[in-house]
């Protein structure tokens, strides 16, 4: 459904508000799949331009409640975080990135898009 001018407009700036009051700048690096002698695995691709996202923690609101997710490694893991992008952000299903402190977190759903925002759910491996 699309949306009105205005209210498109109203919207793509209350989100870019939302991020510009808690911003994380990232790179992310996106995941391919690979074909050698040995099978088909995961490699990097070139990193992604940086982009100022935010990062919502959702482990301790009561909706959306996180769910399971599958991961690149094929395994499930808790969901406790969105990534919030402006409308025109670039992210995909399994890009990935590892913050300071080490932590590796992942895309792992990408909500579709609305015309004002771009949302994954996140998660935090090891």
């Amino acid at each position: 459904m699309a949306l009105s001018t205005m209210e498109l407009r109203y919207q793509r700036e209350m989100t870019n508000a939302f991020i510009a009051a808690n911003p994380t700048v990232l790179e992310l690096i996106p995941r391919i799949r690979v074909t050698d002698g040995r099978g088909t695995r995961w490699a990097d691709d070139a990193p992604r331009f940086a982009q100022q996202l935010r990062i919502i923690d959702q482990s301790s609101s009561r909706t959306p409640q996180p769910g399971l997710i599958q991961a690149s490694d094929g395994k499930e893991r808790l969901a406790e975080f969105m990534l919030l992008g402006r409308h025109d952000a670039v992210m995909a299903l399994w890009d990935h990135w590892t913050d300071a402190a080490g932590q590796a977190w992942e895309l792992a759903q990408i909500f579709p898009w609305n015309q004002y925002e771009v949302r994954a759910q996140v998660i935090r491996r090891g």
